[in-house]
């Protein structure tokens, strides 16, 4: 936390700390394999976009993050799982009013075991139902402001699904923290980048993995017939990767299993960044 070592039981933050207060805060998670970051440069510009498109105070370096990040993960002895950073406006008196630039952003980076490489839900596929979309407007920067994906989520573990898809006017935006892509006619389309949806770097690695593979994939809007006619669909994160979905509103996608193109999508993504891991 801002540039010291907490045992996280002895970590705290400021009551008035606006990403408290306001969720005025930005954050990036990266997945960890073999104790090394994926897609570190990617999201460390993500980032620093989300912190200019809210005016939050930005002289932070990239290899200052990148050495805290590598010594949490070493300290903590995390072989697989995830590294988060959360930025917040700072510490001020509680005011709408942000127009101080003086304030100071408060920092916190912390690491968590996860299993993403033998993760069940890639090989057996998961369950989805479909929701509104009722998040604010700008939902291309990556802000702590989740109550509403909190809220599908847990709709949808309710319902005794996995997830939820968001949708707005009958147009399939994302899943609650996913992107989306659908396969039909040995085609791969996904949502064209928006302030509608989170510009999500698994998903641009993967459509850049996809072109380099001369896999064809489009960027267009997507809508519910869309969805359900295609004979696949999978979501992308940073810590799923790749999830295929194998139902979706009670629905099976194809035949109910998962599919063979779902299934080289997932080998061509692991081996891109098996190779770029940092």
């Amino acid at each position: 936390m801002n540039g010291e070592f907490f045992l996280k039981k002895e970590a705290s933050i400021s009551v008035f700390d606006r990403g408290f207060l306001f969720s005025d805060s930005v954050y990036e998670v990266c997945a960890v394999i073999g104790g090394k970051l994926v897609d570190w440069h990617e999201h460390f510009a993500r980032l620093m976009r989300s912190l200019d498109h809210l005016d939050i105070v930005n002289n932070f370096q990239e290899q200052d993050f990148y050495q805290v990040k590598k010594k949490l993960i070493k300290e903590n002895q995390l072989t697989e799982g995830l590294c988060y950073v959360q930025v917040s406006r700072g510490v001020a008196e509680r005011d709408f009013n942000f127009a101080k630039k003086s304030l100071l952003p408060t920092v916190v980076i912390f690491t968590q075991e996860k299993s993403i490489l033998n993760n069940p839900a890639s090989k057996s596929g998961i369950k989805i139902i479909t929701v509104p979309d009722e998040r604010w407007q700008r939902r291309d920067i990556k802000t702590t402001q989740l109550l509403a994906q909190s809220l599908a989520k847990t709709y949808a573990i309710q319902k005794g699904v996995d997830d939820s898809l968001l949708v707005q006017d009958g147009i399939i935006n994302e899943g609650s923290s996913s992107n989306a892509f659908i396969i039909r006619d040995g085609r791969i389309m996904t949502p064209s980048l928006s302030k509608a949806i989170l510009g999500g770097i698994t998903r641009s690695s993967l459509v850049k993995f996809c072109q380099m593979n001369n896999i064809e994939i489009r960027e267009q809007k997507i809508n519910i017939d869309d969805l359900m006619s295609s004979q696949e669909v999978f979501l992308t994160s940073a810590t799923g990767f790749v999830l295929p979905v194998v139902e979706i509103d009670g629905r099976n996608v194809g035949n109910g299993l998962v599919g063979d193109m779902v299934k080289e999508i997932q080998r061509i993504y692991l081996d891109h960044i098996k190779a770029k891991l940092s």
